[in-house]
Formats: C-alpha cells, sequence, structure tokens
C-alpha cells in the first residue's frame, strides 16, 4: 500500500531571472530536501514506513521543482495511515506540515518564530504538546512530533542546506514552498536564523587496557601525537607518562619505525555531529620492544 502527496519548491530572485541556477548551489538543497523528508519519517514512523521522494517536473519561472512524496507501508499488519494507536503511523500530507513545508507552522515555522533567539524552557503541557518559552518571555504551545524533529541536528542540517544556504548567494531572495493551497516563504533577511546550532561532543564511552602498539611515526615535537597500529587500524594517540616522554628528549630511548610498546591505554568515545569520535591516550609505556626478529639459533654453552 502507498500514500502519496506533493509540493512545490521555488527559488526567486534577479539572479535567476534566466531561469538556471548553479548546479553547485542547487543539488545540495535536492539531496537536503530528500534526506529532510527521509529522515523525519524514520523518526516518527521508525522502519514501519518507507519515504520515497521524487523530483516529479520542473516548470517555467525562475528555479521550480516539483516533488512527489511516496510512503510505503513495510508492515502490512499496521493499518495505513488511520491507527487509532498513540504510534499512529504519521501519513506523507502531515509529514510536510510537521516540517513546515505543506500548511501548518510546522518546524520552519518554529524557527521564524524564535528568529534566533534563545530558548529559555521547553516544558510538556500535555501528551501531545510542549510549551516553549524564550528567554524574552515570548511563548507558544507546539505538538511533540514537531518537538520531536526540531531538535535533530540533522533535520536542523537539512532545513539550513535548503532554506538558508541557497538564500546566501547574491540574486537569489526566497524560498517558497506550495502544497496544495499552503503557501510557506523564507526571504533573504530570515535565512540566517536557519543556521544549525552548534552541538558539543558527548561523552559516551571509555576503557583503559594493556595492549601492545606498534610504532608508525615518532612526534618528538611538544605535546605532539604519536601514530600507532594495534594491527587492525592506524591511529593517533596523546602520551602522558612525563618518565617515557623524558627519556626520549634525553635521547635515552633510541626507537625505530614498527618497534612495539606495551602500554595502558585509554578510549575515550564521544558522539560528535559527524558520528562516534574516539580519542587515545597512552597512560603509561610499561615496555619497549624492539620490532627485530631475531632467528633462533641453536647455540650450545
Amino acid at each position: 500500500m502507498e500514500n502519496r502527496t506533493a509540493f512545490h519548491m521555488a527559488y526567486e530572485g534577479p539572479a535567476l531571472a534566466s531561469n538556471e541556477m548553479n548546479v553547485k548551489d542547487f543539488a545540495p538543497a535536492l539531496l537536503a530536501i530528500g534526506e529532510l523528508l527521509e529522515d523525519s519519517n524514520r523518526i516518527l514512523n521508525g522502519e514501519r514506513v518507507k519515504v520515497v521522494v521524487n523530483i516529479k517536473a520542473t516548470s517555467p519561472g525562475s528555479i521550480h521543482v516539483d516533488f512527489s512524496v511516496v510512503q510505503t507501508l513495510i508492515d502490512q499488519a499496521v493499518s495505513l495511515f488511520n491507527h487509532s494507536d498513540v504510534n499512529a503511523i504519521i501519513n506523507a500530507k502531515e509529514l510536510l506540515a510537521l516540517l513546515g513545508i505543506g500548511g501548518g507552522s510546522g518546524v520552519i515555522g518554529i524557527i521564524k518564530w524564535i528568529k534566533g533567539r534563545k530558548i529559555k524552557s521547553i516544558v510538556k503541557v500535555d501528551a501531545g504538546s510542549f510549551k516553549m518559552e524564550l528567554e524574552d518571555g515570548e511563548a507558544r504551545v507546539t505538538s511533540n512530533q514537531e518537538i520531536k524533529l526540531f531538535g535533530f541536528l540533522k533535520i536542523r542540517k537539512n532545513v539550513e542546506a535548503v532554506a538558508r544556504t541557497p538564500l546566501t548567494k547574491e540574486g537569489i531572495e526566497k524560498v517558497i514552498f506550495t502544497s496544495d493551497d499552503s503557501i510557506s516563504e523564507i526571504n533573504r533577511e530570515e535565512a540566517e536564523h536557519f543556521v544549525a546550532p552548534l552541538v558539543e561532543e558527548e561523552k559516551i564511552g571509555e576503557t583503559e587496557t594493556e595492549t601492545n602498539l606498534q610504532i608508525v611515526n615518532v612526534s618528538f615535537q611538544e605535546g605532539g601525537k604519536w601514530k600507532f597500529s594495534d594491527g587492525n587500524a592506524n591511529f593517533f594517540a596523546d602520551i602522558l607518562d612525563n618518565d617515557f616522554l623524558e627519556r626520549v628528549r634525553k635521547n635515552e630511548a633510541a626507537f625505530a619505525k614498527d618497534d612495539i610498546l606495551k602500554v595502558k591505554l585509554r578510549n575515550r568515545q564521544y558522539l560528535s555531529d559527524g558520528g562516534i569520535k574516539a580519542d587515545y591516550t597512552i597512560l603509561k609505556v610499561i615496555e619497549h620492544r624492539s620490532a627485530a626478529v631475531q632467528i633462533k639459533l641453536p647455540f650450545q654453552n
């Protein structure tokens, strides 16, 4: 079973008078629209429904593109788009509205309302809504689905790619979304409000282990990272063993490429914008072993 809806997106401005737009500006916006709807569907509907976003056609004007949004039910045991359960599937038309592309306020409407101001608090009102209050005292009530989408960094980055990035180009003055009789417009003066927020890295794990590492590159600069291999992958690591570093500075320890260090290694994992990031630190160098392999000869006393 499928559920379909459609919307129209247009960029307007004097730079587009010839109905042409640099593909380097337009292609990222098209890809971002696709990711925006696919991710929003996944966030709200899980894996029960798949979304495909297609370009239907182009029409004369400035830069106009028609899209079709096709939802396909994965689990045929669930009634499609009219489920009375609290986890009812959000259909394609509702998805557009929650983003602010097809009527309603949506994520785009929330960003336009905030206008770059700081959020003071978000308080749950009931099972279906939250009250958002800004530091200047202005407040509004919004749905839990809108807040959920608003709080995902990838959603905000794709909204930025569609609604802000092209408007920073000279001669492009607005982007307009049309769905049925609903119109949402973002002009050049509003574009900066759509910059996705910076998110601090979140530490999600830390381990300390004794392990053997092979030296790939040595750094003799103060605070420089050494490059190691654990046999599977190469990585850089800080060394915090001051006794070991002092021996290196005094040339009391000689190293060759591929030498092996037995170390106490700390691995910290962080969740960042690009996914999981690992940070390696050698807390203690336990043993230094030459990589030179000696043949065992049958010496006798």
